[in-house]
Order: C-alpha cells, then structure tokens, then sequence
C-alpha cells in the first residue's frame, strides 16, 4: 500500500488531542468516534493499493505516408487483429497512425476490436519522432508496455532514436514490422534542380541538374519553364549521380518555374521523376490590374501615368504569379474570380510579403461582391458589415440545403461540409433583421424540417441549423423545389427569395423543377442556387438551369471553404442594398494631402457607390455628401503593406462625372504609388534562401555598419498557392552580421520566405519542393537499419511473427484508490455513532458533590425563612463569620453528616439553608 499524500496522516495527532479533550464520551459512542477520525484522516492521505499484475500496454503505430506499399494499411489491419486476440486481462491495445502528424486511431482499449483507419493524415512526409512521442503520451506515466511499429523506415523529420530514449527512459521498448515496396530494379530519381537565385531580365545564365540512376539505362529528358518546353531529347544515364547541364535567358520579370522529369522504362519509383525550381527574374516593381475591361479608363490611366502595367482578366492568383509584382489593382472584381486560395495569397501578399493592394467599386466588388467574410476583408480599410439603413425591404427566404452522403466528407481543418455549409448558413441569417422571414430545410431522398417559415422577430433556432447532418443518397431537386415553393408562399413580404445549395456532382430527381420553378417566377419569387463543385461537374448544367429559370444567381464553390463567404454574398444581394445607385456629390476628407496634390474643390459625382463603414485607425480621404456621409476613398498601413479602397465605380454604368474628371488620372497613380510605398526604407540588408531536402534556410546578411535591429527578426514562410495559413520562425543570430533560421517544408509546392526586419520586409527567392522526401534514392534495406537503430536504443526487437508480443511486455503496477471506500466506511461509521448515541447509550448521572454553605449575606430572604425569625437580620449579619466558620468546618464525631443533595437550583439553596439553621439551634 502507498499514500499520494503521506503528509495529511500527520493530522491524527492534533485532531486525537481535540478529540480526547473536547468530544470524550462516555460508552460505545466514543470508540465510533476514534474509527470515524481514523478513516477521514485516512481517505485525505490517499492509500493506493498496488497490484502487481495489472497488463501491459501496447501501441501500434503504422506509416500510412505515400512511400508505403498500397496494401499497408491491410497488413496492418491483421496485425492489430492478431493482438487483439492475444490480450489477457489488464491488456490494453491502442492504434496511432501517422504521416506528417500523428493521430489516435484507437485509445488504449481492454476490449473492443479496431474498426480500420479513419483519421486523415497528410502523406507527404513519414514523421516516426512526433509517432513515437505521441505513443508514449497515450501510455499513462503510471504504466509501462511496449509499441510495435509497423512502416517501410523511411523516416523523415527529426530523429526518431530520440523518441526511442525518451521511451526507453520510462522502460518502453520499440519494436517493429516493416512493410516496405519491393526493392525495385531500378531507380531514376531527380535529387536537384539548381537555378540562380535571382537574374535579371534578358541576362543569359546557366544552372543544372542532378539525377541520380541505380543502373546504367537510356532514357529521355524533358525540361519546362511556365509549362513551355524548353528542352526535350534522349539521355544516357549511368550508375550513379549525372550531372545535367542547361542555360537559358528569360525576357520577362516575375518568376520563372522549371519543371524537369525524367524517364525510363522499367523505373520502379516514379514518384521521383520530377525535379522543379523557381527563378526569380528581378526588375522595377510592376502593376498587375486584374479587370474586364483591359482597354478601359483604369487601365488607359495607369499606363499613362508610366507605370509598369500587366493587365490580366480576374484570375485565381498567387504568391507565385504576385512575385515581382509592386501593388495589385482589382477594378470591379467579384470574389469568387479570386477563389479562395487566390483570395489567402492576396491577404498574405500585402500583410507578409509588404505588396500593395487597390480595390475599385461596382456592384461585383466590396460586400456585394463576395468579399464580406473573406481573407481580404480584415485587409481592407473600410468595414463591409450591414447595417439598418442599407435595408430595401422586408424579406423572406426559404434555405434549402444538400444533407446527403457526400456532405459527410471533411474539408482540411476537420469540419464535414455540412458543418461548414451550416456555418454559412447562421452567418446568412444573422444579416437578416426583425421585419424578415426564414425557413431552413434540410433535403436529400426526402426533406428534413429545420424550422419551418418563421419571423425573425419570434427568434430563429439557429442551434438547430448548427447541429446540420448527413444523410444518404443524393439530393432531390425536385422534393427540394417543392419544399420550398410550399414555404416561401407562406410569407407575404414584398421581396421573396429560395436559395438552393446542392452538390454539383450529385444532383438528382429534378422531377417537375421546371413547373415548380415557373409557379414560384409568377408570385414574383426567385430562386438562386449554390453549387458545391465545378461547372464542369455532372450536375452543374441541372443547377444552371434552375437559376437561370428562377431568375437569380449560380455560385460554385469547388472549395467548400468559400461557403460562408457565399452565402453571405447572396443574402446581402437579396437583403440588403450594399450598393447606392444614384448620384452622389463628394467632398475632400483631411486626409486627402496623404495621396500628394490633389484638388480639392471641383470634385465631381459619383454615378453610384458602394456604401461601406470606415474602420478605426484608417484614413479617409473623399466622402459623399449624401445622408450616409461614407468614405468614398480610404486608405490605410495593413502588416507590411498598405491598403488602398475607391468605393466608385471608375469605369462602367454608375461612374457618373468621375470619367469625365480631369484629376481622375493623377487620383488613380497617387492611390497606386502610395500602396506601393509598403515597404519601408530601403536598405542594403539581403535575404537568401536555400533548400536541403525538405528543409528551408534562410539567412539574412546586415549591411557592414548597419545599425543592430531593436527586436529580433522573423521568417515568415507563405505557401504559393494560399491553401495554407502564413508560418513565423523567430530567427538566429549566426555571426555579427548574419541571422538564420530553418523551416521544414510541410509539402510540395513552391514556398516563399519573406524576413521581417523591423518596418521592412524582406522578400528572399522563393523555393520549391517537388516531391516528398521520403522518396529521395533509398532501399528498403536503409529503412531497416533505421528500425533497428531506433528499435536498439530500448531493447526491441524486430517482430515477424505477433505471438507473445503481451507476453513479453512489461507489466504495469496497477493502483486502486482506496479513499473513495474509506469515505463510504467513514459515512457508515458516522451514521452508527449517531444511532447509538441517541437510542442505545444513556447518559449516567454525575454523583454531586456535597452542598456548600450558602452565606446567609448571599441569600438574607431564605435565611430569615430558614429561622423562622429567632435571629434578626443584624444579628445575622454579625454572626455570618461564626456561621460560615461552621459551616466550612468538618462534623464532629459522632455526628451525622447531612444527607448529600444535588447541587444547584432553589431547592438546593434552601436545604443548605435549613440544615444550617437546625444545626445552630441543636435540633
């Protein structure tokens, strides 16, 4: 037996005093009262009964990453199954699988059989340290056992023989099965691709590539840059590294990318045939306009101006295609042109990378447009949120929503669908305000009721839309049509409106959409739909239809992240009038001057504007002179760039007198340079950047004579493609004037450094990963020294066969608490005291001492009844001394002492007084 708290039994010392002195009882009660102190005191020092039989614990962890033959995740599936069978009583098995993470498939379970692998993990990169560790995390501190790893060895990330000691430090031994590909005949991989950091434009250079061949063969060679082949042709490889050799001259600035792939008959790794690179081709910062209208004013302006201008149609851009690339110009642009990875890169590009952003209204741009919710809005300098006098009239929607199956699929930060469709859904219905109406259906086969057509007023069951689910089948249009036609004829609000979201690629049973659709057109209803895919899907042309018939809007949302961007979009269209559409005068804000000499007076009127909420800390530098009194200009610093939003329409139906403006061309240049004035002073500082498998470095050289910065710099690497959020490495110092720091790439695909150093941020050349790098050249024969290597650190073994794996492993000490039974006997014991003490044990009667002589000066009334008048109160008084004397004095012998009565109470005082008084007068 031990105590978790020894200390406490110390108590029994102070508390057995208080005890002895203060609740000593005569009878049975008081032994109660010694045991009932005994087991509080006891059950507070947390006795633990030690079992030393209680099981072991054993973890399986299994690689589930690219490397791995296909049929991995079965043979690991029997194996689990195999220890299942051999667990005896106390045995727990538990389940980790792991790519770049690790996950718990299954906790340490006693009983219960493994159902297969459900966590998703990313496959690119075999991390066995972080496995390891999160092995030992799912064992108790309190209990031992072993793990069983179960991977072909190719391990990527940190070390995984530290892991293996910290194990072996807690007496866990690793052990392993490898499951590995066949070792193949051959082997063609390309381990680099070598290009300068930097060129300039129109400068020829050379750079190279490395493949490596575990034989001799003949094979061909393809090299592209931005998908244009530069090079293709036959190539001898032999045993061994072969150094290719390539020059090339690139004519444009931007970033030039490299794809080389190589091929063989006979490679049995083509995973690794692939090399790629990024070239950075510098030269004066450009504008990069994203509109419909390349030949418009905005465009017209901005190349007058001498501007460096690349005019492209709205695009989904990124880092990769913004490199090079001074501010970004959106002229009208609707958000869903960006899609939502465009939309991260660009947040990123102004607020990481210091680049510049200016956004033009419409009624395809601001909140209208797409933007509320999304990545860019925190970037903007003015707030796109609703307000009560952006309200046309009152409105009433009937949502309808896709639950089948394949909502039940998770999106990258763990959420299904539904749950990210049901989070665009509440953000829909929270625009609404009390004059308006909604109604929430869920349909696959058939429809589910949220709630049926209700008043904002009365309070919607927005919880209810929350807890969204999946069904099965797919969803029938048709059903959902009618679902909402009998509900949104229920409202008699001026505006009425269905919005259908449904997967794009399952779509079924239109059934009579056609007559549904054109019976709600004649009760002036409309119908939108948002698509959950692609145009190019089965069912998207179905979906086309039905908003093109009822008169409202088709989305596609191919990333099911965009969805509470787009239903927000939808609702404000609907709802809410973001955009004013009549002419407004403006005036010069103060701060006009920031934007250099403009004109102040003379300004003319906006055809339309988009109505929008100036943000704290954010300039203003036009406003309307309307009833909203909005910014109309407005610009502000957003992280290491700047934000600039021209809330009119520069070229299109609502410009008005802006076209026609002659300061509109040195408004449009001052809004650009300004946001291209982001980076800070310019110094001599350089940032560089290096790759070495999958690991980063990137350094950062101070000018000789520099001043040391006041805070430590940082690396912030930006995924190309925005499909992840921005990560930030504090960096080192190496030498007086040298800073670095290592990052290890988490996947494929280009990445870009950018070195915050104080006001400035620094942009290093981007690298690329082409491949994973656990498909670098390797043997499985390597994969099984690195498990043997890990498995030795702790005493493991490799194990061909599962029999006796519990058998073998150390068995824990169990603990039962047993406080919580010392407390129930506790409460018995007091029950029992109190029972006995009131029904079975009598109180015995003190024996009273003999009477005191009562002073006849204490009680002068009593005495003077006692005497029955033979002595006078004076005389009384004279004789108490004599009296008292006597009566404090022994009884001479012979005499009988007086009978003993019980102390106190009247009675008592009067007996004494009478005996005394017998005695004096020798009766």
């Amino acid at each position: 037996m031990s105590f978790s708290l020894p200390q406490a039994l110390v108590l029994l010392i102070p508390l057995g005093l208080f005890l002895w002195k203060r609740g000593a009882r005569p009878g049975p009660p008081m032994p109660l009262r010694w045991v009932l102190l005994v087991l509080a005191v006891g059950a507070l020092a947390g006795p633990e009964l030690l079992l030393r039989h209680a099981g072991s614990d054993v973890v399986v962890v299994v690689d589930r990453s690219r490397s791995m033959p296909l049929d991995a995740d079965r043979v690991a599936l029997e194996l689990v199954k195999l220890l299942e069978a051999q667990r005896r009583p106390g045995d727990r098995l538990g389940v980790i699988s792991f790519g770049r993470e690790a996950r718990v498939e299954q906790p340490l379970s006693a009983a219960g059989t493994f159902g297969g692998f459900s966590r998703p993990v990313d496959p690119d990169a075999s991390e066995l340290s972080s496995a390891l560790d999160a092995a030992g995390a799912l064992i108790p501190p309190e209990r031992t056992g072993r793990v069983l790893v179960v991977a072909d060895g190719r391990s990527t990330g940190a070390d995984a023989r530290g892991a293996a000691r910290r194990l072996a430090a807690r007496g866990i031994a690793v052990d392993f099965r490898q499951v590995a590909r066949a070792e193949v005949p051959l082997d063609l991989a390309v381990v680099s691709l070598d290009v300068p950091s930097a060129v300039a434009a129109r400068e020829p250079f050379q750079f190279s590539a490395v493949v490596v061949a575990s034989g001799a063969v003949a094979g061909t060679v393809r090299l592209e840059r931005n998908g244009q082949v530069l090079l293709k042709g036959p190539f001898e490889f032999r045993p061994g590294p072969n150094v290719l050799p390539f020059r090339d001259l690139v004519e444009k600035e931007g970033l030039a990318s490299y794809r080389l792939v190589v091929e063989a008959p006979g490679d049995g790794v083509v995973e690794n045939d692939e090399g790629h690179a990024v070239l950075r081709v510098e030269g004066p910062p450009r504008v990069l306009l994203l509109t419909r209208q390349p030949r418009g004013t905005l465009a017209q302006s901005l190349e007058a101006a001498g501007l460096r201008l690349e005019v492209r149609e709205p695009f989904p851009v990124s880092l990769d295609t913004l490199d090079g690339v001074g501010a970004v110009v959106l002229e009208n642009v609707d958000a869903n042109a960006l899609g939502e990875p465009g939309l991260n890169a660009l947040a990123a590009y102004v607020e990481q990378a210091g680049g510049g952003l200016v956004m033009t209204g419409g009624q395809d741009s601001f909140g209208q447009g797409g933007f509320r919710r999304s990545a860019l809005e925190p970037v903007l300098p003015v707030s796109l949120e609703l307000r009560e006098e952006q309200r046309r009239t009152a409105v009433a929607i009937s949502v309808l929503m896709d639950c089948s199956c394949s909502m039940g699929m998770t999106v990258p930060d763990g959420r299904t669908k539904m749950e990210v469709a049901a989070e665009g859904v509440v953000g829909a219905l929270t625009l609404l305000n009390d004059r308006d109406e909604a109604a929430v259906h869920m349909v696959d086969t058939e429809t589910h009721e949220i709630f049926p057509m209700s008043a904002v007023s009365d309070g919607l069951p927005l919880d209810k839309v929350a807890r969204g689910f999946s069904g099965g089948g797919g969803i029938y249009v048709g059903e959902a049509l009618r679902t909402g036609k009998k509900q949104i004829l229920q409202s008699d609000k001026a505006t009425r409106h269905v919005l259908l979201f449904s997967d794009a690629a399952d779509s079924e049973e239109p059934d009579d959409y056609k007559a549904t659709i054109s019976a709600l057109r004649g009760e002036n209803v409309t119908v939108s739909v948002i698509g959950l895919g692609t145009p190019k899907d089965v069912d998207a042309k179905l979906l086309q239809e039905v908003a093109s018939l009822g008169g409202g809007r088709i989305y596609f949302a191919q990333d099911a992240m965009s969805l509470p961007r787009i239903f927000s979009q939808e609702t404000i269209t609907v709802a809410r009038a973001a955009f004013v559409d009549v002419p407004t005068s403006v005036e010069a804000a103060p701060d006009l001057p920031l934007l250099g000499k403009l004109p102040t007076q003379g300004l003319p009127q906006v055809g339309g504007y988009n109505l929008t909420y100036i943000k704290p800390r954010s300039s203003v530098a036009l406003r309307t002179l309307d009833e909203n009194n909005a910014p109309l200009l407005a610009l502000w610093p957003r992280g290491a760039g700047r934000s600039v939003a021209f809330m009119a329409e520069v070229d299109g139906k609502f410009s008005g007198e802006l076209r026609d403006w002659s300061g509109l061309r040195g408004a449009l240049e001052s809004m650009v340079r300004w946001s291209m004035g982001g980076g800070g002073e310019k110094g001599e500082a350089v940032a560089r950047a290096e790759r070495r498998g999958n690991l980063m470095r990137v350094t950062l050289d101070l000018a000789p004579g520099e001043p040391m910065p006041t805070a430590l710099p940082t690396l912030v690497v930006l995924p190309g493609d925005g499909s992840s959020t921005p990560v930030e490495v504090p960096m080192r110092w190496e030498d007086e004037d040298r800073l670095a720091a290592e990052y290890t790439l988490p996947g494929r695909g280009t990445w870009h450094p950018v070195v915050k150093l104080g006001t400035r941020a620094l942009r290093a050349p981007p690298v690329a990963l082409p491949y994973a790098p656990e498909f670098e050249p390797g043997s499985p024969k390597e994969g099984m020294e690195l498990l043997h290597a890990v498995a030795q650190v702790g005493g493991g073994v490799e194990r061909l066969s599962m029999t006796g794996l519990f058998a073998e492993a150390p068995v824990s000490e169990g603990r039962v608490a047993l406080a919580p039974w010392l407390v129930g006997f506790a409460v018995l014991v007091l029950l029992a005291e109190v029972v006995v003490r009131r029904f079975f044990s009598r109180p015995q009667l003190r024996k009273p001492a003999a009477a005191k002589a009562v002073r006849p000066a204490e009680v002068p009334a009593l005495a003077g009844v006692a005497t029955q008048g033979v002595a006078s109160a004076p005389a009384s008084r004279q004789e108490a001394p004599r009296q008292s004397s006597v009566a404090q004095s022994e009884p001479e012998a012979g005499e009988k002492p007086p009978s003993e009565k019980p102390s106190g109470g009247v009675d008592s005082a009067l007996e004494a007084a009478r005996a005394r008084s017998r005695k004096r007068l020798g009766r």
